[in-house]
């Protein structure tokens, strides 16, 4: 009897290393840009459902004048406030793929299955979550469905407006031939509301707000390392044309700092990728404003950890109706709180007035970061534990979201092992 239960035990051992030796959960960055959206579901996955799921990230090059890639490694630091510094066993979990394309050649010309089929070589695979598809000129979310035989797909959008009933990530093919299943995931609750819109309520949308969490090696733990605000985000046009302004409203900030004077006068750290000559600041207020452009995650991360608070200072309102702001992203980040105004607290209903400095109607944000310096360091400190609370909530509230929409797939591999060891255990 002790051997018959000795070899049941033992079938049912490599029936499940069997069924775990492909990937469970392989995470692809689509577009060579969204970095912190991709870090918040690689730490997501790796803190409540896999702890080392494929991590794959695109590039492209010019064969014609680069011999070799540009890029080794992911950009602006990600590894490094992920925690894969070097001698790490997870940096073996990073693929990349680099997708040749000349000047002369459109997108969709570039060579995409050459590239994905030699880069991915391993599969079957449970779960591709591939993030921001809806802005993939190349498509490569279906290339690395096929070549990896994802079980099922996980789309991550961040515009709302861009998911059609055509959109051309709601039907993949799998190595066989069949379709994959693709599930549709949005990172706050009115990027639903928009694709539910375009999509004509044809297909069921979830969401899950995910970040990275940032863990400064010097927290902030008094108001005296606190300095300044931050306005951060690229430094857009909204349609393309300067004449229609930024995607953030530096002239109102502009103007709010021009009026604000003394000795207890704001300062701001602008933060974000572009051009400081762009910004047009008033030579009155340099002393007063800082812009940091195109600086590593670390750093990023370490500059709003010790300030104040963040002030969206959004420049269009497509960031409570279509696409989500990093803004918001950055204080779940961080834990450092943001100047919240009604509109944003009614389209990122997560947040409520404890988690943020609430800008009341009447109130202008020069208001609210006056009112802020002033508050003791017993209030400041308990509004950043506050939003730390929240991001856990909504890590393990998205983790939860997760499975579920992959639980066909991962509960069909555990049954596989189960009726193996049963087989296993009747013969023996």
């Amino acid at each position: 009897m002790r051997r018959t239960i000795s070899a049941a035990l033992a079938c049912l051992i490599v029936a499940l290393h069997s069924a775990g030796a492909a990937s469970r959960y392989v995470i692809y960055n689509d577009i060579f840009s969204h970095w912190h959206v991709f870090a918040g579901v690689v730490a997501t996955v790796r803190e409540h459902i896999d702890p080392r799921p494929d991590l794959l990230w695109m590039s492209e090059r010019d064969p014609a004048s680069i011999s070799t890639s540009r890029h080794k490694e992911p950009p602006f630091g990600l590894q490094e406030w992920l925690g894969d510094t070097p001698g790490a066993p997870a940096l073996q979990d990073w693929t990349h793929v680099e997708f040749p394309r000349s000047p002369e050649q459109a997108e969709e010309e570039a060579d995409i299955t050459g590239a994905m089929r030699a880069a991915l070589t391993w599969g079957p695979v449970d779960v591709l979550i591939c993030v921001s598809p809806e802005l993939d000129p190349y498509k490569s979310c279906a290339y690395a469905a096929k070549y990896l035989k994802a079980k099922r797909v996980i789309a991550l959008i961040h515009r709302g407006t861009f998911v059609t009933t055509h959109s051309w990530f709601l039907q993949m093919e799998g190595a066989g031939g069949g379709q994959v299943p693709v599930h549709l995931l949005a990172l706050v609750p009115h990027v639903v509301t928009s694709a539910n819109h375009t999509l004509k309520g044809s297909r069921p949308i979830h969401w899950a707000t995910m970040v990275a969490p940032y863990r400064s090696p010097q927290p902030c733990e008094a108001k005296a390392c606190m300095e300044g605000f931050v306005v951060q985000g690229s430094m857009r046009y909204r349609s393309g044309n300067p004449r229609d302004g930024f995607i953030r409203d530096y002239d109102s900030l502009f103007k709010q700092m021009q009026a604000d004077r003394g000795s207890g006068a704001v300062t701001v750290k602008i933060l974000g990728r572009g051009n400081a000559h762009d910004l047009n600041l008033p030579p009155a207020l340099e002393p007063r404003v800082a812009y940091y452009g195109g600086i590593p995650f670390p750093e990023y991360w370490e500059l709003i950890d010790k300030s104040y608070a963040l002030v969206p200072f959004h420049g269009t309102p497509q960031y409570y109706t279509v696409r989500c702001s990093s803004t918001v992203l950055a204080s779940l980040t961080t834990c450092v709180p943001l100047i919240a105004n009604d509109e944003l607290l009614a389209a990122y209903h997560m947040f409520r007035k404890e988690h943020v400095y609430y800008q009341a109607p009447g109130e202008s944000e020069m208001d609210v970061m006056k009112r802020v310096m002033a508050l003791p360091e017993r209030e400041l400190l308990a509004k950043r534990a506050a939003v730390c609370r929240l991001r856990d909530e909504q890590l393990r509230r998205g983790a939860g979201v997760i499975k579920e929409l992959a639980r066909g797939a991962v509960d069909a591999g555990a049954a596989a092992a189960e009726r193996a060891a049963r087989t296993s255990d009747t013969k023996a």
